[in-house]
């Protein structure tokens, strides 16, 4: 699906605001029309490279809107649902069954894909896949 998102592609450069592609989820995975986004020191300090986030990649963690997909085997929310988003975590892990989800064992590999062997990307422009940043790069539609 082709979607805008404002993408950064080097240490402290602007946001240019671009078409790309954004793959279907995939399980456990939800697709979010996103309306609205903040803009964080979080994102600054990435797109500065103070966080080793690999770039090109699209920022933003601070979204809203509504559920457009599911992947398979998504329980808690559906098509049409209004939602925040929130950073990403695995679930399985000692933190994530305890109901610690914020000190998830996969925190850094799943929101910062740093030394990711299977890093989630689900955005692309060209070919080249774009990193993806808290499970959501709410600085795209």
């Amino acid at each position: 699906m082709e979607i805008k998102a404002a993408i950064t592609t080097e240490k402290g450069s602007p946001f240019y605001v671009e078409q790309v592609q954004l793959e279907d989820p995939k399980e456990g995975e939800v697709m979010v029309k996103v309306v609205a986004s903040g803009t964080c020191h979080t994102d600054m300090v990435a797109r500065d490279q103070e966080y080793p986030v690999p770039l090109p990649a699209v920022l933003g963690h601070e979204g809203a809107g509504v559920v457009e997909k599911v992947g398979d085997g998504v329980k808690s929310v559906s098509e049409g649902d209004h939602v925040v988003l929130s950073f990403a975590y695995c679930g399985r892990c000692k933190n994530c069954l305890t109901g610690h989800p914020y000190v998830c064992e996969n925190f850094t590999e799943l929101n910062f894909i740093v030394d990711s062997p299977n890093p989630p990307r689900r955005i692309h422009r060209d070919g080249e896949y774009l990193t993806t940043f808290f499970g959501q790069s709410s600085f795209a539609t």
